[in-house]
């Protein structure tokens, strides 16, 4: 009975065959893998009290077909989440689709179809793929970015961004894919200046652009790297993205001759415990006022003389201290880091106090040299006579309180750009207003759906503008005319929160009920691939701290653990000296993807996910030969 039990698991016939043929292969795989997935189903629906195993891997574009790095990735997590049952966990390994953005409208654009209905079908096809495979995802939490009732929440969320000052619009100087014809991101710009999906030389642009101020969460962001184990170089990459957060901003209200200009100019100091001795603010010449249609550009282009410093009659009126300093245009082409407008501080810089010297202006002494070589505050209003170091929380801590700035960030961090201007993404649920300005859209009158467009080119304006029936729209505060918001999100606003969306995929009424999210999260382990180590996840711990401080979730990290495609760089070994690397990263932008499909053709679904898993390391590459893989 055992030998024949014993058998019956490897063919249907019961009977040993001395040579393992493909056709007794495809029969052997073709037996278990109703069986499988049946089991992983059962063990899925069971809602016992056992503990709890969230195993998160990148959710692919439906570009239409897989490659062997999405093989690679979902064969670990489907490895992960088979051991993780078998040890009696409860395991969640829900899979889902990041379905907007350019590869879609590319797609759809060179062959004349809509991108939704492209986007449907290759999702079809990914689907079948996958479970052709045998992988074993939560196929009941599935979610699909492009669908009303994810970006539903996703357009709630950046209202609640809204809401709480964190996401605005002013005009920037923006980099500018001139293939995709779109805004990028920094983290979307590689070394070379070339835009990380086209590889067009990104070009500046000045344009009226939605941020997210994630900078008011640098330093709470860096902090809580300490707290993560250590993730193959993601931790040391977000950290060098980020910088040393060891300054502010303070917000000032510009003003010509006295009046209100309505421009509130952001700027940074390293010191800012002695921003009572403020003396001047000093822009770039490369300034957006000095290039938009502000009004401010004629006052201040008065005064440029370009490579020297330029005393402007533009003054900067700080929120914070309530004191009025000049505005200076540098003689310099650039600051530390991506800064543009800095304070120029005497008491803290020589460079600082020759400038303003050199300008003839004045300023308050605001630091004092104790006897034991300490330094306490003079003429800073309340916080006279405390320490430097006192001074430097109770300042910034003060500023924060009174929505002045005073939120701990680096010289080299920018706020997060996600305007596109394209049409497949996530409509900004706002409404332009001549009367109330930007207006969010109630809450109940979410989702704002994607309008259907004539035709899609990819060149010049934003193909929402065309739509007018869906343009003109009723101001929701004042019930006058107004316009809706023609720039849709970056697909990152998308990917920065569906791990939370996957604990509760159904709910109608809210993004995700907290209870389930708060079993469910942090995720326990996240797998994926190098080029997210400092956008994609750098963005989704950006919204876990903002669902933190909005009562969302009890988390503020969203990961606990991290398997990824990383390793040294390779180097000779006699000498030490860097080698070159002659391949390149699978991509369906590079076209240079290896059909799952072939390989399972030939070798078995068995056969190739062991050598993917005995090839190399999750942390490590594969380099891929069909002839000898």
């Amino acid at each position: 009975m055992i030998r024949v039990s014993v058998r019956s698991l490897f063919s249907e016939s019961g009977v040993w065959e001395r040579d393992y043929k493909a056709e007794t292969r495809r029969q052997v795989e073709q037996w278990w893998h109703g069986r499988i997935q049946e089991q992983w189903q059962k063990d899925a629906a069971d809602q016992s009290s056992r503990k709890k195993f969230y195993v998160l891997s990148m959710f692919p574009y439906p570009s239409g077909r897989l490659h062997m790095g999405h093989v690679r990735v979902y064969t670990i997590s489907d490895t992960i989440s088979h051991f993780q049952r078998m040890r009696g966990h409860q395991v969640l390994n829900p899979m889902g689709w990041d379905a907007f953005g350019l590869p879609a409208e590319n797609a759809a654009i060179e062959r004349g179809l809509d991108p939704e209905d492209w986007t449907k079908s290759n999702i079809e096809s990914m689907r079948k793929q996958l479970d052709s495979l045998g992988l074993c995802f939560n196929w009941d939490r599935e979610v699909t970015t492009c669908l009303p009732d994810y970006y539903k929440w996703t357009q709630y969320l950046f209202i609640k961004l809204f809401e709480a000052g964190l996401a605005y619009q002013k005009e920037a100087l923006v980099n500018w894919d001139p293939v995709d014809q779109t805004v990028l991101a920094d983290e979307q710009v590689d070394e070379s200046g070339r835009s990380w999906r086209s590889g067009a030389l990104v070009e500046q642009k000045l344009l009226k652009q939605w941020f997210i101020k994630t900078t008011n969460y640098a330093k709470p962001l860096l902090d809580a790297l300490a707290d993560l184990p250590e993730w193959y170089g993601v931790k040391s990459m977000q950290a060098n993205w980020i910088g040393d957060c060891s300054g502010c901003f303070f917000n000032h209200i510009l003003k010509v001759d006295g009046r209100d200009s309505g421009e509130v100019l952001s700027a940074y100091t390293c010191s800012p415990e002695a921003v009572f001795g403020a003396a001047y603010v000093s822009v770039l010449p490369s300034h957006r006022l000095l290039h938009g249609s502000s009004a401010l550009k004629t006052a201040l282009l008065r005064a440029l003389r370009p490579g020297t410093n330029s005393l402007t009659e533009v003054t900067a009126l700080n929120v914070f201290t309530g004191r009025e300093v000049p505005v200076v245009i540098s003689g310099k082409n650039e600051f530390d880091g991506h800064l543009d407008t800095v304070i120029g501080i005497p008491d803290c810089s020589e460079e600082d106090a020759e400038l303003a010297q050199s300008l003839g202006l004045s300023w308050s002494s605001v630091l004092k040299t104790e006897e034991d070589g300490t330094q306490t505050l003079l003429n800073s209003d309340e916080f006279t006579g405390q320490s430097r170091e006192e001074a430097f929380n109770s300042v910034t801590q003060k500023a924060r309180e009174r929505n002045a700035g005073g939120y701990l960030t680096s010289t080299k961090l920018r706020d997060w750009l996600i305007s596109r201007q394209r049409y497949w993404g996530t409509p900004i649920p706002i409404v332009h207003c001549g009367a109330c300005g930007p207006v969010p859209v109630p809450e109940e009158k979410l989702p704002v759906l994607l309008p259907k467009v004539p035709s899609l080119t990819g060149k010049g304006a934003s193909p929402l503008k065309t739509a007018q029936d869906w343009l003109r729209c009723q101001c929701p505060r004042c019930k006058g005319p107004a316009e809706r918001e023609t720039d849709t999100m970056d697909t990152f606003v998308d990917s920065s929160w569906y791990y939370f969306r996957y604990t509760d995929p159904q709910n109608p009424l809210r993004p995700f009920e907290r209870s389930q999210a708060d079993h469910w999260m942090p995720v326990d382990v996240y797998i994926g691939g190098k080029e997210h180590a400092v956008m994609h996840l750098y963005y989704a711990r950006f919204l876990s701290h903002f669902c933190r401080d909005q009562g969302m979730v009890s988390h503020r990290q969203q990961v606990e653990r991290r398997n990824a495609y990383y390793g040294p760089e390779p180097v000779q070994r006699d000498t030490g000296s860097q080698l070159q690397v002659t391949w390149e990263k699978m991509s369906k932008s590079k076209h240079n993807g290896l059909d799952p499909q072939e390989v399972v053709q030939q070798y078995g679904i068995d056969t190739m996910r062991l050598y993917l898993l005995y090839a190399a390391p999750p942390e490590q590459d594969i380099l891929w030969d069909v002839k000898s893989n």
